[in-house]
């Protein structure tokens, strides 16, 4: 039988319901909203039970889910109840100042400018909302403290996501942390090399240019995904041949000159070069990072540099679409006793009893 959702503004029955249903039915393991919720310092040690019932956290809880609901009636999504992941936080400065960046970053999907052409992209989208929502707090967490590790055991999201999504958010937060040091590390170059090269550098403090950088690097991928309006895809192995290729630029050609390049990865770097000078900030800090490396007061930023690109390597497969997108619709490869077969087939996007969004064959 057909479900039907509606929307309706979420009351404190609709806030309470998933947490007591939770307590009593094993609820998948699903990315879903993550209400950040500043609480006088004394609740802080209260058990989830009296957090949830207290009046005011009930009324916080409302208020973020209002907005959730616009967002889903903006992207045509119906579902009667939102499942949500409550992240408590001190209400002090420090607290604030965690709120603001996990929350800047978390929104970046919902204010990147980008227009979902049909229900599946709307799907998507609201799928990665989730994912940076999750990102958001993990950075914060790493930049600030304040909570416990969000992905260690008693952490708030290691519980209720999948296991593939906690590795994924390990090995983003890697990356992310790694790209962070850099720019805070070399800040004063990449004011140099902006001054240099005739760019205006419009950011206060590093943490704004991170933002900035993640943000362009959200509009590339999604470019890239859903707004591919081509008929055919880019394969996966073609995408994990150019990480291969990144990767290699970046430890081997980028940072140095090699007498040892040959002719086809010394026509990659170049390609890779040209690349970087006409995209944003997203490329132009590499560019800063390679031009000024090798000076003689700039050695402090090597390791930095290293555990980035480490950290990169490592987490290469995050660069692979998960679906392979062709004429704005996703696709993906089937699988058969575990094993993903070369048939590739059209996937949709749903919601389940829960109200989580899934993916099943069209």
């Amino acid at each position: 039988m057909e479900k039907t959702f509606f929307l309706k503004y979420p009351t404190s029955s609709d806030v309470e319901f998933p947490s007591l249903t939770r307590r009593y039915i094993q609820a998948p393991e699903a990315l879903q909203e993550l209400p950040l919720i500043l609480i006088p310092e004394h609740l802080l040690s209260c058990s989830v039970e009296i957090k949830q019932h207290h009046q005011f956290i009930q009324k916080a809880i409302q208020k973020w889910l209002k907005v959730a609901q616009r967002d889903d009636k903006r992207l045509r999504i119906e579902r009667r109840l939102i499942p949500h992941i409550d992240v408590y936080l001190p209400d002090t400065q420090k607290g604030k100042q965690f709120f603001k960046i996990a929350k800047a970053i978390g929104d970046i999907p919902l204010t990147a400018s980008v227009v979902p052409k049909n229900q599946n992209q709307g799907y998507w989208l609201k799928t990665l909302h989730y994912f940076w929502q999750a990102r958001g707090v993990v950075i914060a967490q790493q930049l600030l403290g304040l909570i416990q590790d969000p992905l260690a055991e008693g952490g708030v999201l290691v519980n209720d996501l999948p296991e593939s999504t906690i590795n994924n958010l390990k090995l983003t937060r890697e990356i992310d942390i790694a790209c962070y040091q850099i720019l805070l590390k070399g800040e004063e170059n990449l004011k140099q090399w902006a001054i240099e090269n005739n760019i205006n550098y419009q950011f206060s403090n590093p943490l704004e240019l991170f933002i900035e950088i993640l943000k362009q690097d959200f509009l590339d991928a999604w470019h890239l995904g859903p707004s591919n309006q081509d008929s055919q895809w880019i394969t996966k192995k073609t995408q994990r041949s150019n990480i291969v290729t990144r990767a290699y630029l970046l430890k081997e050609a980028i940072w140095q000159e090699s007498s040892l390049d040959n002719a086809y990865y010394s026509k990659k770097k170049g390609e890779y070069l040209k690349y970087l000078q006409e995209a944003g900030w997203n490329a132009y800090w590499l560019l800063a990072m390679r031009s000024q490396l090798n000076t003689w007061d700039n050695t402090h930023l090597e390791p930095y540099l290293e555990k980035y690109l480490n950290a990169f390597t490592k987490g290469r497969e995050l660069f692979v679409n998960e679906f392979d997108w062709r004429s704005g619709e996703p696709y993906k490869k089937r699988e058969n006793n575990g094993k993903i077969t070369n048939s590739t087939r059209k996937v949709k996007g749903t919601i389940d009893e829960w109200g989580h969004i899934i993916w099943v064959r069209d």
